[in-house]
């Protein structure tokens, strides 16, 4: 064996071993998997309790929101349709800019 080889030698057994990137993604799926389902599981208790405050609290909050929606409809409609409208310009001003 030369020189050369011996070194070659070492130099194979010092690097660090190959990385298999099917198996880390692999794992990595397993993880992100496992952590939305306990995202998800958390939320529930936090889902109940404001269902049930929004149907404790609706009856009280009814009179309320239907005198605003007979006020507020307009304002509503006027907003819609200038966010839309902004939406529009900014997407065609965009389009004009890229030509």
């Amino acid at each position: 064996m030369t020189p050369e080889d011996k070194l070659n030698a070492f130099f194979a057994e010092a690097a660090p071993p190959t990385r298999d990137l099917t198996f880390q993604a692999g794992v990595a799926e397993r993880v992100a998997r496992r952590r939305a389902l306990a995202t998800v599981f958390a939320m529930i208790p936090w889902t109940i309790a404001a269902i049930a405050l929004c149907w404790a609290a609706g009856p009280m909050i009814a009179p309320v929101v239907e005198g605003l929606s007979r006020t507020l409809a307009p304002a509503a409609a006027i907003l819609g349709l200038t966010g839309l409208g902004v939406v529009v310009l900014t997407a065609s001003a965009r389009r004009l800019r890229t030509v």
